[in-house]
C-alpha cells in the first residue's frame, strides 16, 4: 500500500470514529439518571473520549458539531442558544488539552472534570442561562453549585473508569 492509500485510510478511520463518538455523545447526553434537582448526564463520557483520542482542536470541533446536530435532531424546548456550543468546543478544548496522549491517572480525570464543572458549567452555563431567563448570574450560581458539587466525585469516577479501561484495551488508538 503505497503513503497516499495509508494517509486516506487513516483518515477514514479517524473520521469514522470520530463520527461514531459524536453520535454517542448525543445518545448518552439524552440519557440522565437521579431526580429533577440533582440529574447526572452521561454525554462527558462520550466528550473525554473524544479528547483523548482526537486532541484539543478537533475535539473542539467536534464539540461545538454535536452541540448542532443535538439541537437539529432533538431540538430544545427553551431554542437554540449559541452560547451553549461555544461551552461545548471549550469543553471539548479542555478534554483535549488535558487527556491526549497523556497517561491516564485518576488525578488527571479530576483536574479535567474540575476544569469542565468550574469553567463550563458554573460559569458559562450559568451564564448562558442567566441571559436566556433574566436571572441574576450570583443567584442562579449558589442554586446550581450544590449539583454541581454532587456531581462532580460521580463525573471523576465514571470517566476515570472508562478512561482507565481504554488506556490498558486494544482500543488505547484508533489508528
Amino acid at each position: 500500500m503505497n503513503n497516499s492509500a495509508k494517509t486516506n485510510a487513516f483518515r477514514v478511520r479517524e473520521l469514522t470514529w470520530l463520527a461514531a463518538l459524536i453520535a454517542l455523545q448525543i445518545i448518552l447526553s439524552k440519557l440522565t439518571v437521579g431526580t429533577s434537582i440533582v440529574k447526572v448526564g452521561f454525554g462527558f463520557i462520550a466528550t473525554g473520549l473524544i479528547g483523548y483520542y482526537f486532541g484539543p482542536i478537533k475535539a473542539t470541533i467536534a464539540g461545538m458539531l454535536t452541540d448542532i446536530i443535538a439541537n437539529v435532531v432533538f431540538p430544545d424546548p427553551a431554542g437554540f442558544f449559541w452560547g451553549f456550543t461555544l461551552s461545548a468546543g471549550i469543553a471539548g478544548f479542555i478534554y483535549g488539552l488535558v487527556l491526549f496522549q497523556k497517561k491516564i491517572t485518576f488525578w488527571r480525570v479530576l483536574l479535567v472534570v474540575t476544569l469542565i464543572v468550574v469553567i463550563i458549567n458554573m460559569f458559562f452555563t450559568t451564564l448562558w442561562i442567566s441571559m436566556m431567563g433574566a436571572v441574576p448570574f450570583s443567584k442562579l450560581f449558589l442554586i446550581r453549585l450544590p449539583k454541581e458539587l454532587i456531581t462532580l466525585p460521580i463525573q471523576t469516577i465514571i470517566l476515570w473508569l472508562v478512561l482507565a479501561w481504554v488506556d490498558r484495551s486494544k482500543f488505547r488508538r484508533i489508528n
